[in-house]
């Protein structure tokens, strides 16, 4: 037997070493899967789908209005995700919500000039039985957004354009996350 013979052979065995070691990994966490699969697991940040309950229950809130122009574009942001099938015509729950900016400047240069901006942008809101008035769950969305401060007109209003947009997204994912959890406690 050749020495190349005996290298063939020994490279066929550690491919089947290695096979097994896989099979028996898979053997090993296939139980566990599926025991996690069994015992009514969710996804917290998951799509959980147009038939489920957390769906149906956001469907039930009806939002209300909010002043201003960023107001009615974090609205707008909760119509979307709560609405899948279109507006509640008897809404069991209410979603007030206020929202307030502002910004603080971070970076100065000896001329008193800033060159970094934070905007702070605050949400409290409440969840409201729609039949009896009574507030269910009250909470405070909250969005710290850093941006540069451009010396240029066109570029300096961009930016803060978009640093409210980030917040407004922002604090509408977390009023949705949280409004759902709690719908999700009731039930």
């Amino acid at each position: 037997m050749s020495s190349s013979d005996l290298h063939n052979d020994n490279s066929h065995n550690g491919k089947a070493g290695v096979r097994r070691r896989g099979l028996l990994t898979l053997a090993l966490i296939a139980p566990a899967v599926l025991a996690t699969a069994a015992c009514g697991f969710q996804p917290m940040y998951g799509n959980l789908g147009a038939n489920s309950i957390g769906t149906a229950e956001l469907q039930q809130v009806e939002i209300g209005g909010i002043k201003d122009r960023y107001g009615q574009k974090l609205r707008n942001l909760l119509i979307d995700r709560f609405y899948a099938d279109g507006r509640p015509a008897a809404p069991r729950y209410r979603l007030e919500t206020a929202l307030t900016a502002s910004e603080q400047k971070l970076s100065l240069q000896k001329d008193a000039t800033a060159t970094r901006a934070q905007l702070v942008v605050n949400a409290p809101y409440q969840l409201i039985d729609a039949a009896t008035g009574k507030i269910l769950f009250q909470a405070n969305a909250r969005s710290y957004i850093s941006y540069n401060v451009l010396e240029q007109q066109y570029g300096a209003l961009a930016t803060v354009e978009n640093a409210y947009d980030r917040a407004i997204l922002e604090i509408s994912n977390e009023i949705t996350t949280r409004v759902s959890a709690q719908l999700g406690r009731k039930l």
